[in-house]
């Protein structure tokens, strides 16, 4: 009796491994296909569309930033949210002269550099870009 106990109790702990792999395989799948569902859902977003129409008018995205004149040193590379008055971010690009709105620095930390004029960044030197904040 002891021999057939030993044969069932290690069918049964192979039978307990397969169970597992099959669980645990099954649980990545749908969380793969979870994480799949959100990027397109990312894509989709009116941003992302938004993003793709700015290139196809020759305009080039520099960094986010918040659509209110007295808080235009915040930035950020990614869209989000104002820490200040919690407005969404917009974009802020490079464009062309007829469209600009001002001249500002390329660079991102320097999102508070914005003329009315041509000129320089008074921080780094770089040539001021005629810009615009690409409203929705």
């Amino acid at each position: 009796m002891p021999d057939e106990y030993l044969i069932l109790n290690k069918t049964k702990g192979k039978k307990m491994k397969y169970l597992f792999i099959i669980v645990l395989f099954t649980s990545l799948l749908i969380a793969c296909k979870g994480k799949t569902e959100v990027s397109a859902a990312k894509t989709d977003s009116p941003l992302a569309k938004h993003e793709t129409h700015m290139q196809a008018d020759g305009e080039k995205l520099i960094y986010y930033s918040c659509p209110m004149e007295s808080h235009k040193h915040i930035h950020s590379s990614a869209p989000g949210f104002c820490s200040e008055c919690n407005m969404a971010l917009v974009p802020a690009v490079v464009t062309s002269e007829e469209k600009h709105e001002f001249y500002g620095c390329p660079m991102e930390i320097h999102s508070h550099i914005r003329h009315d004029a041509p000129g320089r960044c008074e921080e780094c030197k770089m040539e001021l870009k005629p810009m615009r904040l690409a409203r929705h």
